[in-house]
């Protein structure tokens, strides 16, 4: 790791503890990104609140939200971001056929009902823009506000493999 982690809340301002508590309270401890993003108490509790929504209260179903997650992550090349998601979408039901096409970059031997989440997030994240017809499927499959979700996922597992990605976090 490039800068040490944060690892005792001790190491926090005592006008910032509120934020490492925060962060315990919702994912059980202060780990990963969050560990270095704990140098600045306050990316890392906005970052969290973010996340928080993302993970356990969007409108997404948990087996779009996992697939967003993890081939947001495989495409950032975000080892430790790509593990834990590959872990909870094999939870949410993906099946394990079409984890290994992700890992293997094979998007087009992934099943039409995965690819067009697939689909959607590496056209975004390696094209930046998402074509017509992706994005109108995706609007006829999800509604306007899971798809402003989807995007918002997509972009918030783009920001947490950035600090992941920067100060070589390890799983």
């Amino acid at each position: 790791m490039r800068i040490p982690a944060v690892t005792d809340r001790e190491q926090v301002p005592e006008a910032q503890r509120q934020v490492w508590d925060a962060i315990v309270a919702s994912r059980g401890s202060v780990r990963g990104p969050f560990a270095v993003l704990m140098h600045s108490p306050e990316v890392a509790g906005r970052v969290a609140h973010v996340g928080t929504y993302v993970r356990f209260e969007s409108s997404l179903d948990a087996t779009v939200r996992e697939l967003a997650a993890m081939t947001t992550a495989h495409l950032l090349d975000c080892e430790y971001e790509r593990a834990a998601h590959e872990r909870q979408a094999r939870e949410a039901g993906v099946p394990d056929a079409t984890l290994q096409a992700i890992r293997a970059n094979r998007f087009d031997e992934v099943a039409a009902e995965y690819r067009w989440v697939c689909d959607l997030t590496r056209q975004l994240v390696v094209d930046h823009r998402i074509a017509p017809a992706t994005f109108d499927d995706a609007r006829e499959r999800l509604g306007v506000r899971s798809l402003v979700e989807l995007t918002a996922t997509i972009g918030y597992y783009a920001m947490i493999a950035a600090p992941l990605n920067a100060f070589e976090v390890e799983g």
